[in-house]
């Protein structure tokens, strides 16, 4: 029993110095989103370098749809939904442009 213990505590050091696999840094990359989006804006988090390096480093609300859309399909990859980026840059987008429309005028009924 003891020895499994010890085995086991041996096991964990090396994960820790290890470098993050890409599934890794996706579900970082999602809950940076997260909480950035709940904090009041996800637009400066940084994309991670994952499977393509043309988005690494760039701002989460400077990406295009088409750009989105390459990370849906890498999360995909990784066994991860990848409508959840989509999801998160839509609301981005519609914070970072505001209101669509100026307050209700109110009709007369009469």
């Amino acid at each position: 029993m003891a020895r499994r213990l010890r085995e086991e505590k041996l096991d964990e050091t090396p994960r820790l110095n290890r470098p993050l696999r890409p599934e890794e840094l996706w579900d970082q990359f999602i809950d940076a989103l997260d909480r950035a989006g709940q904090a009041g804006g996800a637009h400066g988090v940084r994309v991670p370098e994952l499977a393509t390096g043309a988005l690494a480093g760039r701002a989460f609300g400077d990406l295009t749809r088409d750009d989105v859309q390459q990370l849906a399909r890498i999360g995909a990859a990784f066994g991860r939904r990848g409508e959840t980026v989509v999801t998160l840059w839509q609301d981005t987008q519609r914070r970072l442009r505001g209101p669509l429309k100026g307050p209700r005028k109110h009709q007369r009924r009469g």
